[in-house]
């Protein structure tokens, strides 16, 4: 009963309300969400912000420079004796300058530039990580929602022929009741089971309609703009191979524990100095002192600008982490420990659904193979059963029964199939290959 693919537009033209509807293939739709869905929106912005904050951490790596300049108006001057007697109303420049240039380059502090950059890194990898994460869940979502619909749709196909077929064996009761050789019972309850069944192709439109909106929302497109998928029901290889090596949550809580490692890096550079070389040069003027020593002296006023430079080499030590830091330093190792815990408790999770969703697999081919079996002896038994009842060898009740197993066993049939591709599915989610 194996077929090529499945063309659901007509089916779900006849069962949905008339508005705007695309048929679309698994991948048109992965493609679409990728672009429309905004969870996926939102985490392709969260990767290019990581990206921004790694180019931001190297910048620490590049010299400092600082420039300044000022004017300033220079006034109520007055010069004292240690004893503050004898004041002295002093006449300064009115106009006073001054332009700064300096440049300085960390060469060595410890490791925390560099572990700062390589903690960004890892943050980028791990946005990244989120992202492939967010995709696959809303692959899953859709993927799994058109499964849905594809599932739905061939029972609304089953329950419509069962419908045609219902229909058909009433109107010959209906001819034999008016011949006399029908009792007026088995007429109606007959009928009622089609009520049945026309109640149940009501609640499957119902259901159509919903997960039709559930996959347009899931897709990112507008509720009312109605997707058909194109849903290939080829059933694949029974020994199929997955492996969940590229799992995502594994990848999340190994950078996890790398970027725990990086924080302990920086938490131990604060024991060390911070080595810089710097120049710089000073262009001010007056320098109010000079001017008034000069006076003093007997030169006259100074009333010069001067200029100066300088380079070096400077050392910043906060004594105080050598104290301090080992508290920090405790903290980071124990979130170190703990993500070395989660990455092991992320593989184990990995490979435990691995395993089920692996096991789930197989079963569901030894299920299908159990539905084709009944709809086989179900489709048998209605004939014959239908055959005798027309002879008069058989009762309604039988006809009755006969008949909701052919359609129970039709509908568990289709889910069968579909519950294959559903745990096909399932094993690509958990195996981030979606």
């Amino acid at each position: 009963m194996k077929r090529s693919s499945i063309l659901l537009g007509v089916l779900c033209a006849c069962c949905l309300p008339i508005q705007a509807q695309r048929q679309m293939t698994l991948a048109e739709m992965f493609a679409a969400a990728d672009s429309l869905n905004a969870t996926l929106r939102a985490a392709d912005f969260g990767v290019q912000e990581a990206l921004a904050e790694v180019d931001a951490a190297k910048n620490a790596y590049l010299p400092s420079i600082q420039a300044s300049a000022s004017v300033s108006w220079i006034g109520l001057g007055y010069s004292f004796d240690r004893n503050f007697s004898n004041a002295t109303d002093e006449q300064l420049p009115s106009f006073g300058n001054n332009i700064a240039l300096q440049a300085s380059q960390v060469v060595f502090a410890g490791g925390a530039i560099k572990n700062g950059v390589r903690a960004a890194e890892i943050g980028s990898q791990l946005s990244q990580v989120q992202a492939r994460t967010s995709r696959n869940e809303v692959r899953y979502l859709i993927a799994a929602t058109a499964l849905e619909i594809t599932k739905l749709t061939n029972q609304l196909q089953a329950v419509e022929a069962n419908i045609a077929l219902v229909r058909k064996v009433l109107d010959q009761m209906q001819t034999r009741f008016d011949e006399g050789t029908v009792l007026k019972s088995d007429l109606s309850r007959y009928a009622l089971l089609l009520r049945n069944l026309e109640f149940g192709k009501t609640k499957l439109e119902s259901a159509l309609q919903i997960m039709g909106g559930k996959l347009s929302m899931a897709i990112g497109l507008p509720q009312e703009e109605t997707i058909v998928p194109l849903m290939s029901d080829e059933i694949p290889a029974e020994n199929a191979a997955f492996s969940a090596e590229n799992s995502p949550a594994v990848r999340a809580a190994s950078l996890a524990a790398s970027l725990s490692e990086a924080q302990l890096s920086i938490a131990k550079a604060e024991r060390y100095p911070s080595i810089a070389i710097f120049a710089g040069d000073n262009f001010n003027g007056p320098d109010v002192t000079t001017f008034i020593s000069g006076k003093m002296a007997g030169y006259g006023r100074l009333d010069k600008n001067f200029n100066f430079a300088t380079v070096g080499i400077g050392i910043t030590w906060n004594l105080d982490n050598l104290y301090k830091s080992g508290k920090k330093i405790r903290r980071s190792q124990a979130a170190l420990s703990k993500a070395m815990a989660q990455l092991d408790a992320a593989q184990q999770g990995t490979d435990l659904a691995l395993n089920a969703a692996t096991i789930e697999y197989r079963n569901s081919f030894k299920q299908l193979e159990i539905c084709r079996e009944a709809l086989s002896l179900a489709q048998l038994s209605y004939a014959q059963v239908s055959d005798r009842y027309a002879e008069g060898l058989a009762t309604i009740t039988d006809l009755l029964d006969s008949s909701n197993e052919k359609l129970e066993s039709e509908i568990s049939e289709i889910n069968a199939r579909m519950d294959i591709l559903a745990a096909y599915y399932k094993l690509q989610y958990v195996c981030a290959t979606l």
